[in-house]
């Protein structure tokens, strides 16, 4: 048993167990989501104590100087000190400028927000509602200064995206933490081919990295394969058709995996993205595979495009997992 302190309180961990695990059993509130280091929304303050290898995984330099800390990654050692982090630390405050919605159920969000952030391409930002809880989105083109754009895919009794899908309205109060993430495309990229792979929402992180590339004088070829389940799912086509006819460079292509009635539309093949990627691919060093979506497809495809053999460091994820934040299980 090893006892660490939180603003004081004493708090125990068992064997294996991380900060944030031992306070959730201790009934402690504090806001968490993926539980993988990957959102930031679990962060506390490191004050004292030796600070274990790993506690800092996944933060950039300037909060590392801080001392923060994600909790859910975080072993305490026996004696370690933290202190929560307040929000204005982390947040700042947004307002709901518009919503519009791109199909049957994905709505594009765009806040107000206080101050300007610096977003990028395949970075994500964490929205925190009245109550608390807390989501990650991948910013959207339309994304700059004090504006961010984020996609929304309305989930079956999902507590956050169906408020934001049915009831927020403009004007709405959120804070927003951002942006995150270091999967975002560079300079250093303008001579590989890249391959985006997107499924669900994870379309509009991979139309934004498109974006940005070419807006940077991409050189090689750039490819986007999306899939969703049917027609009905897909959103963006006609842009992004248009958008491949603007850029030369620009190869788009959507996946489907249901086969409808009658004749495919233009630039709709049946088959899993990735697969089709790969099919079409002889994968080497000089490609660059991003992959954004949910979070069985990312990672499914991460492992296949590195035994397709793309070398690991030239895979960029972009995914999120959750805690429940439904009003009732699943059946």
């Amino acid at each position: 048993m090893t006892q660490f302190f939180l603003d004081g309180q004493a708090f125990d961990s068992l064997e294996d167990e991380s900060v944030l695990d031992s306070l959730i059993k201790a009934g402690h509130k504090l806001n968490f989501s993926c539980k993988k280091g990957v959102c930031k929304t679990c962060l506390v303050q490191h004050v004292g104590g030796q600070l274990p290898v790993g506690a800092q995984r996944g933060l950039d330099l300037a909060l590392k100087e801080q001392g923060y800390v994600c909790s859910c990654l975080c072993k305490p050692t026996d004696g370690l000190k933290f202190k929560s982090v307040m929000t204005q630390d982390l947040f700042i405050s947004a307002s709901l400028l518009s919503k519009k919605y791109l199909s049957e159920s994905v709505v594009e969000v765009t806040l107000n927000l206080s101050k300007p952030i610096n977003g990028r391409a395949g970075q994500y930002v964490n929205f925190r509602r009245f109550d608390g809880l807390t989501r990650s989105y991948s910013l959207a083109p339309g994304s700059h200064g004090r504006q961010a754009v984020v996609h929304v895919r309305r989930k079956y009794n999902g507590q956050f995206s169906d408020w934001l899908f049915h009831r927020a309205g403009n004007g709405e109060q959120l804070l927003l933490q951002g942006p995150l993430g270091a999967a975002y495309y560079q300079q250093g990229y303008s001579a590989d081919t890249l391959v985006i792979v997107a499924c669900g929402t994870g379309l509009g992180a991979a139309y934004y990295i498109a974006q940005e590339a070419i807006e940077q004088g991409h050189q090689g070829d750039i490819f986007l394969y999306y899939g969703t389940n049917d027609i009905a799912e897909l959103y963006q086509h006609s842009q992004l058709m248009q958008a491949s006819l603007r850029h030369r460079q620009l190869h788009y292509l959507a996946c489907i995996t249901k086969t409808p009635q009658g004749n495919l539309p233009g630039k709709v093949v049946v088959a899993d993205p990735f697969d089709e990627a790969a099919k079409n691919h002889q994968f080497d060093r000089q490609h660059r595979v991003v992959l954004c979506g949910e979070p069985s497809f990312v990672n499914a495809s991460r492992k296949a495009a590195f035994l397709n053999g793309v070398p690991i460091d030239r895979v960029h994820a972009i995914a999120f997992e959750y805690k429940d934040l439904r009003a009732r299980e699943r059946a």
